[in-house]
């Protein structure tokens, strides 16, 4: 994508980075191949994801060495990929946990979102904006989970045997059913007048 990117966040190392190591993982987000960069190089290049994003540069180690910070005022995307490769192919297996949340925003309204990281495992979550249209004509968003926690509830509805206004459904969709409902209460009230 030809526009700018936005970062706003900082991703904890635990425990912090030897200076070796630091200069090893600064080394890395340059993309520069040294001798101590060369088999995080290799072992990506034998993974099942060998390519690299084309940005480098996307993020720096703080002075302390506990925090990776992505790169300030206009970035790139690309910034999970790199955390992936970085923590899958060296700082894991050298003993090293990453914890955070960097956000993302761009000029493109839909083209915002989250990097969560937690012990390792990355995951972008891209932000939903939801229009709910005109009193008269409402659109309707439900999460995945809300809806196949509903879709589960219906599913199991059973009325053989019942008269014709009761139904029996399985305890564990409405055992599932009463957690999420609280969850939907706040998002109604939030979002709607």
């Amino acid at each position: 994508m030809g526009y700018p990117v936005y970062y706003d966040g900082e991703i904890a190392i635990a425990p912090p980075l030897t200076e070796e190591h630091a200069a090893i993982v600064r080394d890395f987000a340059k993309g520069d191949r040294t001798d101590l960069t060369e088999r995080i190089f290799t072992a990506i290049a034998a993974s099942d994801e060998p390519d690299l994003p084309y940005s480098c540069g996307l993020y720096d180690v703080s002075e302390d060495r506990a925090d990776l910070i992505p790169e300030e005022d206009e970035s790139r995307h690309g910034l999970a990929t790199w955390l992936r490769l970085l923590a899958k192919h060296f700082l894991a297996p050298s003993g090293y946990l990453l914890n955070g949340e960097v956000t993302w925003t761009t000029e493109q309204s839909d083209d915002r979102g989250c990097i969560f990281v937690k012990d390792n495992q990355i995951e972008i979550v891209e932000d939903i904006i939801v229009n709910p249209g005109p009193s008269w004509a409402p659109e309707r968003f439900i999460d995945r989970s809300s809806f196949e926690t509903m879709r589960s509830l219906v599913e199991s509805a059973d009325n053989e045997g019942c008269s014709p206004d009761l139904t029996v459904v399985s305890t564990a969709p409405v055992t599932a059913l009463h957690a999420v409902l609280p969850k939907l209460e706040d998002f109604v009230s939030l979002n709607l007048p």
